[in-house]
């Protein structure tokens, strides 16, 4: 919404999710992503953070896309026939600002995923050099307080060091919003299986992630080619895209589509999702498409509109149903209650 401005409520041609194909999908709930860029220091991204808030409230559809901010809320829009509009926060760089996480819980932000590519003042990446081993010492207070709050703490794009320093530092359970199983795809984005039983050890989920790249190894190696070629052209659009930001969208969208991966089955993201619940448990794991944060998708997965496909992948793979629904919803309702009861 911030690089182009849309109609949710009608069929979108240049992006992957709009009204009539969460309909199509049958989707209940969504969470909209509060992107502030890594380069951006604490008070500019926290203004961002805010002017993207406004943007997204402003696009909501009455009697049709809803704001929640509680899991039951959220079950009851759906009991109304409306689609649940969950906010979460990704990149916590701005939460240094004073005031910044309690206003969060006003906005009504659920997660906060604590960093993005760049590790930053109080967290490392899981793409970029280490400068805490983890977290700093104000990172710490960070995670402990959002948890107190409801927030829930996200450690993808978080460094392994991180997301254990997270596990250990958090009153309550701690969720990877968008990431696979590094196992099948050796990416650092994605999460490795002691980390993985680790988050389900403390109530938490991995959800996840549909990009190409963090499911099928070769797409991986295509990304990460495409990724050094592009590298300075796309550094160069960063530091241009606060200021022409639809410019900047249609640029990286000619970038990529001129270098498109493999492509990349449904059947392949399966894999992930099953290899987690062997993990951790069918009540720990769920799915984070990433869909509009993405510049390619699965073969198969290409928008919401498609999800009863999966769905049928997930039951044809021997998931019965009562767990094909935690997979594909329940599990993050639980997660959201118990971040709710750790506020309590």
């Amino acid at each position: 919404l911030w690089e182009e401005p849309a109609d949710l409520s009608q069929r979108l041609t240049d992006r992957h999710v709009d009204l009539p194909r969460l309909r199509a999908g049958g989707v209940d709930a969504l969470v909209f992503a509060l992107y502030v860029p890594a380069p951006l220091e604490p008070e500019p991204g926290w203004e961002h953070a805010q002017e993207l808030y406004r943007l997204s409230t402003g696009a909501l559809i009455p009697g049709q896309l809803a704001q929640v901010a509680s899991a039951k809320d959220l079950e009851s829009a759906a009991r109304r026939g409306e689609v649940a509009v969950l906010f979460g926060l990704e990149n916590g760089r701005p939460l240094t600002v004073p005031g910044a996480l309690d206003e969060c819980v006003r906005m009504g932000v659920r997660y906060v995923t604590l960093t993005h590519w760049a590790s930053h003042e109080w967290c490392d990446a899981s793409t970029d050099e280490p400068r805490h081993g983890g977290l700093s010492s104000e990172g710490e207070g960070i995670v402990w307080k959002m948890s107190r709050l409801g927030i829930l703490p996200d450690v993808s794009h978080v460094s392994d060091a991180a997301v254990r320093h997270v596990l250990d530092v958090s009153p309550g359970p701690v969720i990877a919003s968008h990431s696979s199983a590094r196992a099948l795809c050796d990416h650092p984005r994605n999460l490795p299986d002691g980390l993985v039983r680790e988050i389900a050890r403390k109530g938490g989920m991995v959800m996840a992630n549909s990009y190409p790249a963090f499911v099928g190894p070769e797409a991986s190696k295509a990304d990460a080619e495409r990724g050094k070629e592009l590298k300075p052209e796309l550094m160069e659009t960063e530091e241009e895209y606060l200021r022409n930001p639809r410019k900047v969208w249609r640029e990286r969208a000619r970038l990529f589509a001129d270098r498109p991966l493999p492509r990349v089955p449904l059947s392949v993201f399966v894999d992930h999702l099953i290899h987690l619940v062997d993990l951790g448990g069918e009540e720990h794991v769920g799915i984070g498409t990433d869909f509009d944060g993405i510049p390619d998708v699965l073969e198969g997965l290409e928008d919401p509109g498609k999800l009863p496909d999966l769905t049928a992948a997930l039951l044809a793979r021997g998931v019965d149903r009562a767990g094909v629904k935690l997979i594909l919803g329940g599990n993050f309702l639980r997660v959201l209650r118990e971040g709710e009861r750790t506020a309590e």
